[in-house]
């Protein structure tokens, strides 16, 4: 099946591998919302002093210190690179700027699990950039036109950025760190 030819069924995709890095969160003791299930529209969060409003990452992870996922289940490039809309980008790192919080661009990486439809979920087949930080628009590799859902209706050439894999960290590895400063600052209140 060729790219953003059947919404519903990238859809169901995109929710099995969300509820599947729920999952995850959840072995990891972490308390998280999953802001796409059962909805058709995305999940908005509003800025009372500019009237504006902001899709919302796919899935807030509360436990302190916080961080929100965009996630997205594809491969990368020939080139070893991972693309998102341009559009999207900037809603994330605007999100991001705002509440000044981690925002991470969250990737399962399909070739490591038997392809686009296969099943198989490992946490070391997920890998995860920081918006504005690991990834920002002075470091982009490429910037092209491809096809992409826009307000979830039908497929249009839109501008999408590439970043290198290189930029990308493993999500284990992330979560790992983010535990281990957690417990850290807990030591040292406690001290």
């Amino acid at each position: 099946m060729n790219h953003c030819e059947n919404n519903s069924a990238d859809r169901e995709l995109g929710y099995y591998w969300e509820r599947q890095f729920c999952t995850m969160a959840y072995k990891y003791g972490k308390c998280f919302t999953p802001h796409q299930w059962g909805k058709d529209s995305s999940a908005m969060a509003f800025v009372n002093s500019s009237l504006n409003k902001y899709t919302l990452p796919d899935i807030t992870i509360w436990s302190c210190p916080g961080e929100h996922h965009e996630i997205k289940h594809k491969n990368p490039t020939s080139h070893n690179s991972i693309g998102l809309e341009f559009y999207r980008y900037n809603a994330l790192y605007e999100f991001s700027r705002i509440t000044k919080q981690d925002v991470y661009y969250t990737i399962h990486n399909h070739n490591l699990s038997g392809g686009r439809d296969g099943k198989i979920n490992n946490i070391n087949h997920w890998f995860c950039a920081k918006i504005g930080t690991d990834l920002n628009l002075k470091n982009y590799a490429v910037k092209s036109i491809g096809n992409s859902y826009v307000n979830s209706k039908g497929k249009s050439g839109v501008e999408i950025l590439y970043w290198s894999m290189d930029l990308f960290y493993r999500l284990v590895d992330v979560w790992h760190i983010v535990t281990a400063r957690h417990n850290n600052l807990v030591t040292a209140e406690l001290n």
